[in-house]
This record gives structure tokens, sequence and C-alpha cells, in this order.
């Protein structure tokens, strides 16, 4: 068993993220062998299926503190992630599912939790963001951008999520949970990072 990160002072790789239950993950994994039939690539593995809010990246232990106060502060609201469309990106050839309309309570918890991640000194993406749950990597053609069958995905939390690197490729594990009406919202306003 390796040490925990934290304990040897190494840097963590970490990112906030939406994570589907047993049955929507087995639903994209499929959707992920159906488009690996007809494009190939690399799939993402079923456990790892997931909905990026925000990537941080390498931070130090002291600084892991600092996003846990973070997700603290940010409320979120549960919603329905209907994903209804399969498409890819050229330019990184990743295959994607997604949704044709982002929920309003999804457009709402990324941008409180960009806004507390920007009040705690970390660096926030400037894209406009593009809720998707990549499921293939390296793909050797492009798919077509299209309707799928929709998955409606019930969200009532989000985690943080540590990114470990190993010969058999990424492994997450999740550091901590909010669920829907555990934030301090507002009360967190006044606090710095």
């Amino acid at each position: 068993m390796k040490p925990d990160r934290a304990a040897t002072g190494k840097p963590s790789r970490v990112f906030f993220a939406l994570w589907p239950d047993a049955r929507v993950a087995k639903r994209l994994d499929e959707l992920g062998a159906e488009a690996h039939a007809e494009c190939a690539g690399r799939r993402t593995r079923c456990e790892t299926l997931h909905l990026t809010l925000a990537f941080i990246g390498d931070v130090t232990p002291q600084r892991l503190a600092d996003l846990i106060a973070v997700g603290n502060c940010v409320e979120a609201t549960p919603f329905t992630l209907r994903l209804d469309l399969l498409g890819s990106w050229r330019h990184n050839r990743i295959v994607w599912a997604s949704a044709q309309s982002c929920p309003a309570p999804l457009a709402g918890l990324v941008e409180r939790l960009n806004g507390a991640l920007e009040a705690a000194g970390f660096a926030v993406e400037r894209r406009p963001f593009a809720p998707h749950v990549t499921l293939l990597r390296k793909a050797h053609a492009q798919v077509s951008t299209r309707c799928v069958e929709p998955t409606d995905w019930p969200v009532d939390s989000f985690v943080l999520v540590e990114s470990v690197q190993t010969s058999a490729g990424a492994h997450y594990r999740a550091l901590r949970e909010w669920r829907a009406g555990e934030g301090e919202g507002d009360r967190c306003a006044g606090k710095s990072g």
C-alpha cells in the first residue's frame, strides 16, 4: 500500500467533479463501448467516469485544506443532468457524452465553485463551461455530434478527487464529498484562503 501523499508532503493532482452512480456509470460505459467500436482509442474505465467541474492541478498538502474549505463554502442544489449527446473534439482527440442544455443548477454550481476558488487564490478556467464526460481519449477518428438515448443523471453531491498516475493509468480517490444543502454559501463570503 502506498503512503498517503499528504503524509509524504508530495503534491496531489486534484479536481472537483460530479461522480455518477452505478446505473449512470454503466450506461456511460456502454456508450463508450459503442464509440470505441466506431473510432477506437483508449476507453475511460467505468470506475473513473466523471464530469469535471473545476480542474485544479497539483497542490501541496497545505493547499488541500484550502480546497476543502472552498467546498465547504459552495452550496449545491439537487438537479437532473440529461446526457443525450455524443460528440468529439478534434484538437485533443476526445470523444465525450454531454447534454443538449446545461441545467441552471449545474451552471450555478460551477460559477459558485469558481468564485470560491478564485477568492482562495486558485486559478480558474476562463473558457465557458462545457459539461462533458470523457468516454475515449486518443480516438483514431471523430464521431459526428449526435443525439443518443437520454440518460438522466440525478445529481445531489459533488466531490474533490485526487488523481494518481500509475502504469495502468489514472486512479481516482475521493478526498471529500459535499451533499446538496451542506454548503455554507454566503456565510463564507468574507472568509479568505
